[in-house]
């Protein structure tokens, strides 16, 4: 199946979920212009929030709660991305199209992640740029990107809410 950039916008803009079989859906992120990929009998969830550049190009900052693979940034036309899922085994992959990607796989450590998400989780946008991760985070963005001060700070913050929102869910699933 295949779920195009203008109908994953209508799930982050209207809060609808598509159930894509009995085990599986795509969802909005909660506080994120986002969508979420969600097995329920694996716990298995591939992340996407869209951050835009101008009315037809944008950011995709992409990453889950089970490879351990860190982030990907992606900057690609708004109508080129598009998500295939593989209903029989419930995976998800994607096409960006022409763009840039750029990959942050170790921006989080876990032990980062354990030692600060009772502090940092639900935590407001101030409250986490004045962390220590917070200036990690910043650091490694604006050494790799190149991007205005206002966007840097955005995809920051996408950055961290995403790391503490799979660690959640992947903590819940060893619980």
């Amino acid at each position: 199946m295949i779920f195009k950039y203008d109908v994953l916008s209508k799930v982050m803009q209207e809060d609808k979920t598509i159930e894509i079989n009995k085990d599986s859906c795509i969802k909005k992120i909660a506080g994120l212009n986002g969508v979420e990929y969600d097995v329920r009998s694996s716990n298995r969830h591939d992340y996407f929030v869209f951050l835009p550049l101008n009315d037809d190009e944008g950011l995709v900052i992409s990453t889950d709660n089970h490879t351990e693979l860190g982030f990907e940034l992606l900057r690609t036309p708004k109508k080129e991305f598009f998500l295939s899922i593989n209903t029989n085994i419930n995976l998800v992959d994607y096409y960006d199209g022409p763009g840039t990607q750029t990959d942050f796989p170790d921006v989080l450590e876990q032990e980062e992640l354990d030692q600060n998400y009772n502090h940092c989780y639900g935590a407001s946008d101030q409250a986490l740029k004045e962390t220590k991760l917070y200036q990690q985070v910043d650091n490694c963005v604006s050494k790799y990107l190149r991007v205005d001060a206002k966007l840097e700070e955005k995809l920051n913050l996408v950055i961290m809410r995403l790391a503490f929102l799979a660690h959640s869910q992947r903590q819940h699933a060893v619980a």
